[in-house]
Parts: structure tokens; C-alpha cells; sequence
């Protein structure tokens, strides 16, 4: 069962090889872009008294962009912050570290109209972010992949795998190898992280995808191979290819747990690799959804977020991951003033979405009719399964239309906004 959703405007906060472009902005410290107002003297003073490994706890405590603000104070902080005994005890504390929600926006014939933004649940304020060059790359390839990244594949001939880890600041890094089969549009990529707080990626899993653009534009699809590529071995190994019940379908995909899940977004089955194997499993599929796409949440399993008959947008839950036949049920349900905001033509609600961290998916448009509208579910299991919607502010203005949306929610670590010692 769940609880009936309340609807709120504000959020409460509960091995590579290096290619980067780099716009003349990203040469400012980031970390003075997105720290807000430093802290009062006294209570920096304050601070400068505690004992060490109470600093540390206090310093570790604190949001990323209150700690960003008290870092840029003296050397001395500046130092601590940045090392890696103090990022180390910062991973341990989740609460300091919410997921913020990135929105990029491309356009392929005038790049300079693309325009990034970050979302701060701590502050519920949008940041304008600088955008970083990608490598050339065939344009249709850019995409957020399933683990958190931005990622696009490059090379007229062999394809290379594009990763930008850091969603802050698009550093991006080309894989050394290529991938044993080329291919052009539309894959689905798995990353990976084999140092989370760092941002080094392990692995990357490619599945899907079409080999040329020709064939596409002919409907000649050809089954490609899912590829693995392990960045200690800076190999790509052939997979187990896609389930034959996927082949043909419209497929989405997510990372739960250390898995790479792919699942028809219209039909009853999720399938996940394991050993370089697939996984199948029948869903036994609410017969009013019309379309979903699986997120995988923190603390909450795989979650679906559905299109349903009616317009309606619910979230519903996967009970029993690795069961071969596994029942979903109903969490929670979008309110009407919020769906309204997604509905395009005949009263149908059209959304995607992402995780956001613990317990905490974001819903959003990628339409500029609908003016790219964005809220979000947060979920929780205390005391019964319960749901809170709320609306995020729109984004800054002016804000242009574009060719490619990309939207995803990572944590930010410490590493990504300022430099280590």
C-alpha cells in the first residue's frame, strides 16, 4: 500500500587517457563558483579553536558549498579540506553530500546558445555551470549514461567511448582502446566507479547501439555485441549479446547495486548482467502502465517510474530482485497540479527521470514546451511506505531551446570542485 503523496514547492534536505577542452571559465576555481557568501569572522574563529578531529567531524558535517565557503578562509582550512585524510572521513558522512540534480542542454548548429545548470536541494537554487568541449564525437551519441556521466562515442572508422565523470566540470577522458565492434547512435552505457569520491571510473558496459548512421536511416538494424571494457586492463572483452526477448524493443537502462539492468520500457521484462551473463526475469506488469523507465534509488531497490493510462505518473517498486518472476508495486502517485505540468496532447503525462541519491527520484521534462519542468518524489519507509512531491524552481532565465537534453543526478564529491594536496 502507499500513503497518499503530499505536494511541496521546496525540497527538505533528509587508467584513462585524458582529452579535455576546456572552456577560458573553467579556468577559475570552481570552488568559488558555487560556495555562497563566506562565513561570519566569529565564526571562523571558532572553528580555528576546536581540536582537530573535532574540526574534522564539524568541517565533514557540513554541505558542500557551506564547506566550499569556509575552505576559501585561510590556507589553513584550505589545506585541511583538500586533503585526503579529510576527504576520507567526509565519504562517511552521506547527509553532507545530497544528490543535486544537472541539467545540460545542447545546440549542435549554435553551440554557444547550450547553456548547464546544477541544482542544490540544500539551498532548493539553480547554479549556472561553465560547459566544457566534448572531443569531436558524432553528435547523436551524447547522452547521460546509466551510473551518473555524461558520454558520447568518437572515430570515423573504430569507436571510442567518451566519459565526462565529473558533471561540474566536463573533464572529459577518451578510453584508449576501441571498442572491438564500431558503432555510431543510441547505445546503452553502464559506468562504473571503482573510486566513487575520486571519480575513476572501473568499467563501462556498451549495449545496443546501431553500426552506422546509414543503416539507421534504412531500418537495417544489426545486433551488435555488449561489450565490457575494464580500465585496469584497458581491454574491451565481448559479452553474452542482449537477451533475445529485448532485441527489437525500446529499451532503457539503469545500475543498481553494482549491476547494469536494461528493460523493455513497454513490455514485462528487466534483464541484468552478471559475470558477463544475462539475467532474465518476467515482471508481472500493472495492466494501466503504458510506458516506464527503471531508476535505481539508494536505499529503495529498482524503482519504475510509469506513464499510466489516464495520464497519471506513479512510481512503483521492484519486490525480490533476483527472483525469476518479480512483482512490482505501486509507492507512490504523482499529484494532479504537478502532473498537469507534463501533460502534452490528450491529457498524456510524458516524463523521464533519474535518480536522485537515497530515496529521491527526479522527474522531468526534456521538452521545451513544456518549459523543461522538473520535480521530485521523496520516498521513505519509516513508519510505512510514504511520499513527498515537490515542484523544483524553474530554471534561470533566459533560457534557450535545445537540440539534446541530458539531465542526471549524482552526488558531488569534494574532489570535483576543489583541488587535493
Amino acid at each position: 500500500m502507499f500513503s497518499r503523496a503530499q505536494t511541496d514547492t521546496l525540497p527538505c534536505c533528509s587508467f584513462l587517457s585524458a582529452h579535455r577542452h576546456c572552456s577560458p571559465d573553467l579556468a577559475l576555481d570552481l570552488s568559488t563558483r558555487i560556495a555562497p557568501l563566506p562565513p561570519h569572522p566569529a565564526f571562523h574563529c571558532l572553528l580555528m579553536d576546536l581540536p582537530l578531529p573535532l574540526l574534522e567531524d564539524v568541517l565533514a558535517s557540513l554541505p558542500l558549498r557551506s564547506l566550499l565557503a569556509v575552505s576559501a578562509t585561510s590556507k589553513y582550512l584550505h589545506s585541511l579540506v583538500s586533503s585526503a585524510s579529510f576527504a576520507l572521513v567526509r565519504s562517511h558522512n552521506g547527509a553532507a553530500s545530497p544528490a543535486w540534480f544537472f541539467f545540460f542542454g545542447f545546440n549542435r548548429l549554435l553551440p554557444e546558445r547550450s547553456q548547464a545548470f546544477a541544482f542544490d536541494p540544500v539551498s532548493s537554487s539553480w547554479l549556472p555551470l561553465p560547459l566544457s568541449t566534448p572531443p569531436p564525437h558524432n553528435s547523436a551519441s551524447l547522452s547521460a549514461s546509466a551510473g551518473g556521466c555524461l558520454v558520447a562515442l568518437a572515430g570515423p572508422q573504430q569507436t571510442y567511448v567518451c566519459i565526462a565523470p565529473s558533471l561540474v566540470k566536463q573533464d572529459w577522458q577518451v578510453l584508449k582502446k576501441p571498442m572491438r565492434v564500431p558503432r555510431r547512435n543510441d547505445p546503452l552505457l553502464g559506468v562504473f566507479y571503482s573510486d566513487p569520491q575520486k571519480l575513476r571510473v572501473g568499467r563501462v558496459i556498451v549495449a545496443g547501439g546501431v553500426d552506422t548512421d546509414a543503416k539507421e536511416c534504412e531500418g537495417m538494424e544489426k545486433d551488435l555485441p555488449v561489450e565490457e571494457y575494464n580500465t585496469y586492463k584497458e581491454e574491451w572483452d565481448t559479452c553474452q549479446p542482449l537477451p533475445e526477448v529485448l532485441k527489437g524493443k525500446n529499451l532503457v537502462a539503469t545500475v543498481a547495486e553494482d549491476k547494469f539492468y536494461v528493460g523493455d520500457a513497454e513490455g514485462s521484462v528487466i534483464c541484468w548482467m552478471e559475470g558477463r551473463q544475462w539475467r532474465e526475469a518476467k515482471l508481472e506488469r500493472p495492466g494501466q502502465v503504458r510506458r516506464w523507465e527503471w531508476v535505481g534509488c539508494e536505499g529503495m531497490g529498482l524503482l519504475a517510474v510509469a506513464e499510466c493510462d489516464g495520464g497519471s505518473v506513479r512510481i512503483y517498486r521492484l519486490e525480490g530482485i533476483d527472483a525469476d518472476k518479480q512483482i512490482v508495486q505501486m509507492v507512490s502517485e504523482m499529484p494532479d497540479d504537478l502532473r498537469a505540468l507534463f501533460e502534452e496532447e490528450e491529457g498524456v503525462a510524458r516524463v523521464r527521470s533519474c535518480t536522485g541519491g537515497p530515496n529521491l527520484v527526479y522527474i522531468y521534462s526534456d521538452s521545451g514546451f513544456r518549459d523543461y519542468a522538473i520535480c521530485a518524489c521523496e520516498l521513505s519507509t519509516v513508519g510505512g511506505m510514504r511520499s513527498r512531491w515537490f515542484r523544483l524552481p524553474p530554471l534561470p532565465s533566459p533560457l534557450h531551446r535545445f537540440d539534446r537534453v541530458c539531465c542526471i543526478s549524482a552526488c558531488v564529491p569534494l574532489s570535483a570542485c576543489i583541488s587535493s594536496e
